[in-house]
């Protein structure tokens, strides 16, 4: 194996001291003469490292970032495209029309990543087995990187069973001769998920062990809960969903100690609000380039240029919000506004409303050798939040018809967002589960505005037809699988109804 590069993605310090020199050379980030072993052999440890790194990677990916803010976000009445008018092409426009076909390159980008990030687990799996076979191999250190491992790749089935339904499931390396399996099952994939991730949670660390250990941005016990309990949302499985939300609340790992309006600044990065988070790092200065184009893409338009300015806030979210909500103000930026010291001019062709949680500020563009035209692509993406979970918790309960407890949620996530005055956001209170089950669902529509989760709760609660216009029933609940993939399964993966 000498002479061999591997870009590695990473995603903060590693795991093992194997790779130390590594991140001390430079340029950071890639294999060459200067931090190659002494054998000029590559172990397997390092290739497995490798490969982790890899699928972190592709998690902050223009696969990744692109379609999912479209697929997750632009055909609610909450958010819609951005940027001007033809800016995306009619594959990104046609989220907001409902006019979508397997033909859409954002659908094939987003199926096609998930499939690329299952490839690298599977391999770094491989490589895991090799690992096994060397003499005094650290037992402890290989069950940690199977647990990873695993959980990397059960992350990805989630996001696959949720825009796809059942999907083929692959758990190794194909032959080349090998052939993709048909679709499976959706509840058989996700219990073969949920399963899986029961396994490894035991073993993954806590987020306090990784800050403390320098190692944040990798998979955690939390992370794992929380795919299985949202998982179990959708199978309307509440005892299950409210048990493994209650394991998050009741770890510790997590609180709501974070105000609201600073969750997204990096220096809050990896916070006891943070569940789910894919690092991303530009720090030119020290030669680190784990930059994502989730900052950027939604970036404020115009002056200063911060972005691109997509996944916009729409005036229907907007008129969601309870009057006095703090979190209006931390969630939209307008035309005009007065921020870091100087008043916001939006491109004249946007409708004047971008997302503020999104948005870099000063202090982070003026650190590391940045500068404003590196549009935020420092910024983390916070895939599941404490509040998330919180939510989750409440609305288990409440269709278990527990109301007291699914209240006390719901008023912690309220009373964070209070910011401390109390003349707004009045507690919730009721006793009809019809009036509480809306409380829940305007909450996780305001708390959670423009992030990942619109689409997804308007489909599962079944509502989706009522609140999204063009919304076909029998139809799009799911995204159809890419032309792409049928022609290449030569007749072994069958579309989705209705397209």
């Amino acid at each position: 194996m000498k002479h061999i590069i591997l870009t590695m993605i990473c995603a903060g310090a590693l795991f093992s001291s194997c790779a130390d020199s590594f991140l001390d050379q430079y340029p950071k980030g890639k294999w060459h003469s200067e931090n190659m072993p002494e054998d000029s052999q590559l172990k397997p440890e390092i290739l497995v490292e490798a490969k982790i790194q890899e699928a972190y990677g592709k998690l902050r990916s223009w696969g990744a970032v692109w379609p999912y803010l479209a697929m997750n976000n632009y055909p609610t009445k909450e958010s819609y495209k951005g940027s001007t008018q033809s800016d995306g092409g009619n594959d990104m426009l046609s989220f907001e029309s409902m006019s979508y076909n397997p033909s859409n390159g954002l659908i094939a980008d987003f199926y096609s990543t998930c499939y690329s990030t299952i490839f690298s687990a599977n391999e770094a799996m491989g490589f895991i087995g090799e690992m096994e076979l060397e003499e005094n191999t650290d037992k402890n250190k290989v069950e940690k990187y199977k647990a990873e491992v695993t959980f990397i790749r059960s992350l990805m089935y989630y996001r696959l069973t949720q825009a796809f339904g059942g999907v083929p499931y692959i758990d190794k390396l194909l032959g080349k001769n090998e052939k993709s399996p048909a679709r499976m099952n959706i509840d058989e994939l996700r219990a073969k998920y949920i399963g899986d991730l029961e396994k490894v949670i035991d073993i993954l660390p806590t987020r306090l062990d990784l800050i403390s250990s320098g190692n944040s941005g990798r998979a955690t016990k939390n992370a794992a809960r929380a795919i299985i309990a949202k998982t179990y949302l959708y199978q309307k499985n509440w005892a299950q969903a409210k048990k493994f939300a209650l394991d998050i609340i009741n770890s510790g790992d997590n609180d709501l100690s974070t105000p609201f309006e600073l969750i997204f600044d990096e220096d809050k990065e990896f916070g006891p609000e943070s569940v789910l988070e894919i690092n991303c790092e530009l720090d030119h200065t020290n030669k680190i380039y784990m930059d994502s184009q989730f900052g950027e893409v939604q970036g404020f338009r115009g002056v200063p240029d911060l972005g691109w300015g997509f996944n916009n806030p729409t005036e229907d979210l907007i008129k969601g919000f309870e009057d006095g909500d703090p979190r209006l103000n931390a969630t939209v930026l307008r035309d005009g506004d007065m921020i870091d010291g100087y008043t916001l001019n939006a491109d004249e062709q946007s409708m004047g409303m971008f997302n503020k949680k999104a948005y870099a500020k000063k202090s982070e563009y003026e650190i590391k050798g940045r500068t404003q035209k590196d549009h935020g692509k420092w910024k983390n993406i916070r895939l599941i939040r404490y509040s998330d979970i919180l939510l989750v918790y409440a609305e288990a309960c409440c269709e278990l018809n527990e109301l007291p407890e699914a209240l006390a949620k719901l008023e912690m996530v309220r009373d964070r967002a209070r910011g401390g005055n109390t003349s707004v956001l009045p507690k919730r209170e009721t006793s009809d589960q019809n009036e509480l089950r809306e409380f829940i669902r305007h909450e996780r529509k305001v708390e959670l505005a423009l992030e990942f989760e619109r689409f997804y709760d308007l489909v599962r609660w079944g509502i989706a037809g009522n609140e999204i216009d063009n919304f076909v029933e029998g139809k799009h609940e799911l995204y159809p699988i890419p032309q792409t993939e049928i022609d290449k399964g030569e007749g072994v993966l069958v579309q989705n109804p209705g397209y």
